[in-house]
C-alpha cells in the first residue's frame, strides 16, 4: 500500500537525500522543530528507511508536546460533550441558538478527532507514515468539518440577527423546520465541497518524494507533492475559499451591522448591554475562527511559510475546538445556570415529584457498632495506613534518587505507588474518623468524589498492571531490544493511556449512579462503594447492573487477559533457557509483579465479576477492605523484600545519609 510520510514540525538535514528545501523542508529558522532526521526513500520497494540518531536528543520535546496536546484533546472532547449534555438535559436550552451550538460542538469534536489522535501517535513514533487512503479520508473529514463549521457560524449569526432585530417574532421565524433545514444545508454543503476538493487533489500524480511537510494531510501541503503544474488547483482552492469562507463571512458582517444598528437604537444602557451580551460568545468565536482561516488560505501563495501554515493549522485544529466550549460557558449565563442546575441535582437540592427524593447526605454503617471493637480497628488501620503511605513514598523516593532505577519497570512501579497512595487516601482517613464517631455521615458531594476517585484509581491500577506485564514480557522475551522497544515515549504514553482510561471509566460509572433517585440514605459499607450505593436507589437498576458488568469486564478482564497472554509467553521463554541460574534470574524479574497481579486481580474478580444478586454485604466489606487497605500496604513490601535492586538502592541511600550526617 502506498504511504505518505510526515515531517511534523521537524527539520531535515540539507543533503542530497533530504527533500528540497524550497518545496518540502522547513526553513532553518524553525525554532519549533522537535526532530532532526535524515530520511531516504526507496520507491522501487516502497520502503522508507530512517536514520534517527539525532532525533533522540530532542525526544523530550516530543514527549512534552504529546502530553500537552493529549491534555488539550481531552479538554476538547470533555468540554464539547459537556455542552451537548447540558443542552440535552436542560429544557431551558431547547432553543434555536443552543440547537446550533450542539451541532457546532459535535463538529468540533469530530474535527479534532480527525487530526489529533494521529498527531499524538506521531509524537511517539519515529516512522511518521500514513496510508494513502487514510490520508485521503483525513483530508476529506477535516476539510468537510471545517467548511461545515464556517457555515454553522453564519447560520448562528443569522439567528442572533433575528433574536436582536426582531425579538417578538423570533420563535415564529426560527421555527424547528427552518433550523433543521439550515443545519442540514450546512452539513451537505461542507461535505460536497470537501468531496470535490479531495477528489481533485488525489487525482494529481505524486512525485517520488512523498514527504508531507505538515502535521496532517492538509490540502495545500498535499498539493505541493504533485509533479505537475498545480496552478489550476490553487485557483480552485482560492475560489472555494471565497465561496465557503468569504460568503458566510459577509453574511456574518451583514448580520452584525444590523445587530449593532439595532443595539444603538436602544435607549437604556441596560438594554444595550443585555442585547450585546446575547451575541458576545458567538462574536468571539467568529473573530477567532474566521481570522485564523482567512490568514491561512486567502493570503497570496507565491511565498508561503510552511511553519506559519503548521502553527495556524495547529491553532485551528487543536485550540479552537478546545476554546469554543469555554467561551460559550464562561460568557453565557444560561449555560452556567444549566451547569448549576445539573450540580444541584447531584447535590440533592431537587426533589422528585413521586416520593423519589434526592438526599443531601448518606450514613455509613461501617464495620462494627461495638465501641471497643471500633477503637481496636482504629489503631490497627491507622498503623496500616501509615505503613502504606510511608512504604509507597519510600519506593517513589528511592526510584527518583537512584539513577540505576531509572528504567521502564521502576517508572511503572513509581506510578503504581502513587496510585496506591491516592486510592488509600480516598477511603481510609474517613474510615478512621468514623471509627471514633457516633454519627457516621458523609455529604452527597464527598460521596460522589470518594466513589469517583477510588473507582478511577482502582481502574488505573488494573491497566497499569497490564502495562507492567507487557514490560516484563519484553524484558524476558526480547532482552536485547528492551530499551529500544520500551523507550521513554512509549512508557509515558502507556501510563497516560492507563490514567485516561481509568478516569473515563470512573466518570461514566459515577454519573450513571448518582443521577438515580435514592429512597434510602443508609449505606451498608465503610465507604461509598459502587454496589453499595446502587442498592439505595428506588428505581430499576438493571441497566446499571449491566454497565457494572461491562465495566468490570473491560477494566478487569481485558488487562487480566493481557497479563495471562504476557506470562504465557514469559513462561515459554523461561522454559527454553537451559541453565537453572538463568531460569531463576528470569523468573525473579517477574516474581514481584506476579504476586501483586494475583492479589489485585483475584480480589477484584471476586468482588465485581460474580452475580450481583448473590453478593453478601459482609463479604463485600471484607474484600473491599482487603483491596483498599491491605493490597496498597503490601505492594511496597513485595517490591522491596523480593527485589534486590530496590534493596540495593535503599542501602546506598542509607549510606549516603550516614556519610552526610557523619
Amino acid at each position: 500500500m502506498v504511504s505518505l510520510v510526515f515531517s511534523t514540525m521537524s527539520k531535515c538535514k540539507d543533503d542530497g537525500n533530504a527533500p528540497a528545501r524550497s518545496e518540502y523542508s522547513v526553513s532553518t529558522e524553525n525554532d519549533f522543530a522537535v526532530t532532526h532526521m535524515n530520511m531516504n526513500i526507496s520507491l522501487q520497494e516502497g520502503v522508507i528507511s530512517t536514520d534517527d540518531s539525532s532525533a533522540q536528543s530532542n525526544w523530550d520535546t516530543q514527549v512534552s508536546l504529546f502530553v500537552l496536546f493529549l491534555l488539550m484533546y481531552l479538554a476538547t472532547v470533555l468540554g464539547n460533550f459537556l455542552i451537548v449534555l447540558l443542552i440535552r438535559l436542560d429544557s431551558r436550552l431547547h432553543t434555536p441558538m443552543y440547537f446550533f451550538l450542539t451541532n457546532l460542538s459535535l463538529v468540533d469534536v469530530s474535527y479534532a478527532t480527525s487530526i489529533v489522535p494521529q498527531l499524538l501517535a506521531h509524537f511517539l513514533a519515529t516512522h511518521k507514515a500514513i496510508p494513502f487512503l487514510s490520508c485521503a479520508a483525513q483530508l476529506f473529514f477535516s476539510l468537510g468539518l471545517g467548511g461545515i463549521e464556517f457555515l454553522l457560524l453564519a447560520v448562528m449569526a443569522y439567528d442572533r440577527y433575528v433574536a436582536v432585530c426582531d425579538p417578538l417574532r423570533y420563535s415564529v421565524i426560527m421555527h424547528a423546520g427552518l433550523c433543521t433545514r439550515l443545519v442540514i444545508t450546512s452539513w451537505v454543503s461542507g461535505s460536497i465541497n470537501s468531496l470535490v476538493h479531495t477528489a481533485i487533489t488525489f487525482q494529481l500524480p505524486m512525485c517520488t518524494n512523498r514527504y508531507i511537510d505538515h502535521i496532517s494531510c492538509e490540502i495545500l501541503a498535499v498539493v505541493r507533492l504533485a509533479c505537475v503544474d498545480t496552478s489550476s488547483n490553487e485557483i480552485v482552492i482560492m475560489v472555494s475559499s471565497i465561496v465557503l469562507l468569504m460568503t458566510p463571512f459577509f453574511l456574518v458582517l451583514l448580520s452584525y451591522i444590523q445587530i449593532i444598528s439595532t443595539i444603538l437604537k436602544i435607549q437604556s444602557t441596560e438594554g444595550r448591554r443585555k442585547a450585546f451580551h446575547t451575541c458576545a460568545s458567538h462574536l468571539t468565536v467568529v473573530t477567532l475562527c474566521y481570522g485564523t482561516t482567512i490568514f491561512t488560505y486567502i493570503q497570496p501563495h507565491s511565498n508561503p511559510s510552511v511553519l506559519q501554515e503548521k502553527l495556524i493549522s495547529l491553532f485551528y485544529a487543536v485550540l479552537m475546538p478546545m476554546l469554543n466550549p469555554m467561551i460559550y460557558s464562561l460568557r453565557n449565563k444560561e449555560v452556567k445556570g444549566a451547569w448549576q442546575k445539573l450540580l444541584g441535582k447531584f447535590s440533592g437540592e431537587l426533589m422528585d415529584k413521586e416520593n423519589q427524593t434526592w438526599v443531601s447526605e448518606f450514613l455509613l454503617l461501617g464495620l462494627s457498632s461495638d465501641w471497643g471493637t471500633q477503637v481496636a480497628l482504629f489503631v490497627l488501620f491507622l498503623a496500616m495506613y501509615l505503613l502504606t503511605v510511608l512504604g509507597n513514598l519510600l519506593i517513589i523516593l528511592l526510584i527518583v534518587l537512584d539513577s540505576r532505577l531509572h528504567t521502564p519497570m521502576y517508572f511503572f512501579l513509581s506510578i503504581l505507588s502513587l496510585v496506591d497512595i491516592c486510592y488509600t487516601n480516598s477511603t481510609v482517613p474517613q474510615m478512621l474518623i468514623h471509627f471514633l464517631s457516633a454519627w457516621k455521615s458523609i455529604s452527597f458531594h464527598r460521596c460522589v468524589m470518594q466513589l469517583y476517585i477510588s473507582l478511577a484509581m482502582g481502574s488505573t491500577e488494573f491497566f497499569l498492571l497490564g502495562a507492567m506485564a507487557y514490560d516484563r514480557y519484553v524484558a524476558v522475551c526480547y532482552p536485547l531490544h528492551y530499551m529500544v522497544i520500551m523507550h521513554g515515549g512509549l512508557c509515558l504514553g502507556l501510563a497516560s493511556a492507563c490514567l485516561t482510561a481509568g478516569l473515563t471509566n470512573s466518570l461514566m460509572q459515577t454519573v450513571m449512579i448518582f443521577q438515580l433517585p435514592f429512597c434510602h440514605k443508609v449505606i451498608n459499607h465503610f465507604a461509598c462503594e459502587m454496589l453499595a450505593v446502587l442498592r439505595l436507589s428506588c428505581v430499576d437498576i438493571s441497566l446499571n447492573k449491566v454497565m457494572v458488568a461491562i465495566s468490570g469486564f473491560l477494566v478487569i478482564m481485558l488487562p487480566c487477559i493481557l497479563v495471562l497472554f504476557s506470562y504465557a509467553h514469559i513462561v515459554a521463554a523461561i522454559l527454553r533457557i537451559r541453565s537453572s541460574q538463568g531460569r531463576r534470574k528470569a523468573f525473579g524479574t517477574c516474581a514481584s509483579h506476579l504476586t501483586v497481579v494475583s492479589m489485585c486481580f483475584g480480589t477484584a474478580i471476586f468482588t465485581y465479576m460474580r452475580p450481583v444478586g448473590r453478593s453478601s454485604a459482609g463479604q463485600e466489606k471484607m474484600v473491599a477492605l482487603f483491596y483498599a487497605v491491605v493490597t496498597p500496604m503490601l505492594n511496597p513490601l513485595i517490591y522491596s523484600l523480593r527485589n534486590n535492586d530496590v534493596i540495593g538502592a535503599l542501602k546506598r541511600t542509607l549510606e549516603k545519609l550516614k556519610e552526610k550526617t557523619g
